[in-house]
């Protein structure tokens, strides 16, 4: 409309407002150049585009309209204006599900980002207008969403692409590894800490399933002892 140039996917003009021309990605829902035949987000082949309805909601970030597309489990909704995206928990959780089964092994992992760089906001949920929870995505992304417990995440522009590829790149497994290890070194801790204890309670009376833990905690105690060894020697 007035040939000023525009950052690529923006929604519209910043200097006339005129909406652009658009195709929205029916797998991550990101926006994409008319002429696109594969979305810039994900990489999937565009076809038809999510179907679109009504909402009356605004924006969390700059209090715009939003419009929703409807997905296999819930909607997405996106602002009009700065084309940030509210997540439903039962249609994201498809998304990430849907990234990890057919994940490459090969694919690199995304760069990391500082979430310090970027100013803290917290956010309104933009159903319930209840502040927003901030986190790292799955503890190592670098990339901070606002998440309403009840009713889904908000990402900012160009987020939830980001997300995608942080999940097809093996990021949710590598962060329930390391879930897995701290609950498992954590309980390894609290038996070694009650073997004390342990040790010094009577014996009679206890039939053989005392000993049986008195000698789990010692083998807990000696493994621990011999892996605290290791990384001093």
């Amino acid at each position: 409309m007035c040939g000023a140039p525009v950052p690529a996917r923006a929604p519209r003009c910043d200097y006339c407002h005129a909406p652009l021309a658009s195709v929205h990605c029916a797998a991550c829902f990101s926006l994409n150049p008319s002429d696109a035949t594969h979305c810039l987000g994900c990489g999937e082949r565009l076809g038809l585009e999510p179907l679109e309805f009504a909402v009356e909601l605004r924006c969390p970030s700059c209090d715009e309209t939003c419009r929703a597309f409807g997905g296999g489990a819930g909607k997405l909704c996106e602002c009009t204006a700065c084309a940030g995206q509210f997540v439903e928990h039962a249609l994201l959780a498809e998304l990430l599900e849907r990234r990890e089964l057919f994940r490459v092994v090969t694919r690199a992992h995304p760069p990391r980002e500082n979430p310090l760089e970027k100013p803290i906001r917290y956010l309104p949920c933009p159903v319930c207008r209840t502040r927003m929870n901030r986190n790292n995505f799955g503890g190592s992304s670098g990339i901070v969403v606002d998440v309403c417990p009840h009713h889904g995440v908000w990402f900012e522009p160009g987020e939830l692409p980001r997300i995608l590829e942080f999940v097809q790149a093996g990021g949710l497994e590598r962060a329930r590894e390391r879930a897995r290890l701290e609950h498992a070194e954590h309980e390894r801790a609290r038996r070694i800490a009650a073997a004390p204890a342990a040790l010094g309670a009577p014996v009679g009376g206890g039939g053989p399933e005392p000993w049986r833990s008195l000698a789990a905690d010692a083998l807990e105690l000696f493994d621990f002892v011999v892996e605290t060894l290791k990384q001093r020697l």
